[in-house]
């Protein structure tokens, strides 16, 4: 067998080389700038929400706040959800500006309050030790009686600034702090401190094995310790003990508390001002807030209060109406406006 070797010259194939190489760079030179353009519109349309969304929140007016800034649908999945996540934001900024007004407002407020309310107990404290100093020869009953003023002039000035810090306590509170309580225990604990603190009082108490409703510990302490401090205060005739009937049952889904007491009563038309800031009686000698105390933790509570007649006719009724705990029921949303400590009224 032999071999059969095949040569072309180079001469043949080296036009055709050319030629494919000159349609191939011509290819690549018109391709890269069409297939640029296409692609930037392309980004263009893809990125014109995006675009849109910026311009919007560029323009958005600080003051406006999560008002002024509305939601479009731009139908891209992503370019929505970010729109909605800015919402939300501008929502939660909001909130927490107001708060934080809120906050401020109050620190004003409770400023202005014990500044005002403190002026007659620092004044008086001033005048008897001014005495003291510039009679140094007094008497052992009168000196007596001048420390009983400071003492008692004292004891005012710290019950007053305790209520005005629970007042704004109160009015800052977040919802977190809420959760699960038992209200028996915890009005069979109030009414054990005030047997403790005053032994001379008689109180006679019914309550159930158990209430619970959804609500903020401490608030609701303030709010037991004051209204049972109110009946001992008040819930007597001169010259006899106080008697106090305190009471808890369920009614509907409320728990409905009362608490009773034998004193001389509140007229019909002061029924509403009692609950009122700094309201005093004519023989009171109290900070004039521990009713409204009251009144404020029952609305934190979404409850309500009112001060009535007790069966017998004589003496003075406040019934307090809180919401019973609902089976997987979300927590509730405390009431927006909070201001018991700057209101006028």
């Amino acid at each position: 067998p032999g071999t059969l070797w095949l040569f072309s010259p180079a001469s043949a194939s080296d036009p055709q080389i050319s030629a494919v190489r000159r349609r191939m760079l011509l290819v690549a030179l018109l391709a890269a700038p069409v297939s640029g353009l296409l692609a930037y519109a392309l980004a263009d349309r893809a990125t014109a929400s995006l675009r849109r969304l910026s311009r919007r929140a560029a323009a958005l007016d600080p003051r406006a706040g999560a008002a002024g800034f509305t939601a479009e649908r731009s139908r891209i999945t992503e370019v929505d959800e970010l729109t909605s996540s800015i919402g939300q934001l501008l929502a939660r900024y909001e909130e927490q500006a107001g708060r934080t007004a809120q906050a401020l407002d109050t620190a004003r407020s409770f400023s202005s309050a014990a500044s005002h309310e403190l002026r007659t107990p620092l004044m008086s404290m001033r005048t008897n030790l001014d005495v003291l100093s510039a009679h140094p020869d007094l008497s052992a009953a009168e000196r007596a009686e001048v420390v009983q003023d400071l003492q008692d002039d004292h004891a005012r000035l710290l019950e007053l600034l305790t209520a005005l810090r629970m007042l704004a306590q109160g009015d800052l509170v977040e919802v977190s702090a809420f959760g699960p309580l038992d209200l028996a225990e915890l009005v069979d604990s109030a009414v054990a401190e005030t047997g403790r603190r005053h032994p001379e009082v008689r109180v006679s108490t019914a309550l159930p094995a158990e209430l619970r409703i959804f609500g903020w510990d401490a608030g609701l302490r303030i709010l037991l310790a004051n209204l049972l401090g109110n009946a001992v205060a008040h819930g007597h005739l001169p010259g006899e003990p106080a008697r106090i009937s305190v009471r808890l049952r369920a009614e509907g889904g409320s728990a409905v508390l009362t608490v009773d007491d034998a004193g001389p009563g509140i007229a019909p038309a002061d029924r509403e001002a009692v609950f009122r800031r700094f309201h005093r009686g004519a023989d009171s000698q109290g900070s004039g807030l521990g009713l409204t105390l009251v009144a404020q933790q029952v609305a934190l509570h979404r409850g309500t209060v009112a001060a009535a007649t007790p069966p017998g006719g004589t003496g003075s009724r406040f019934e307090v109406h809180l919401p019973l705990l609902v089976a997987d029921a979300g927590a509730p949303q405390l009431p927006v406006r909070r201001d018991w400590i700057s209101r006028n009224g």
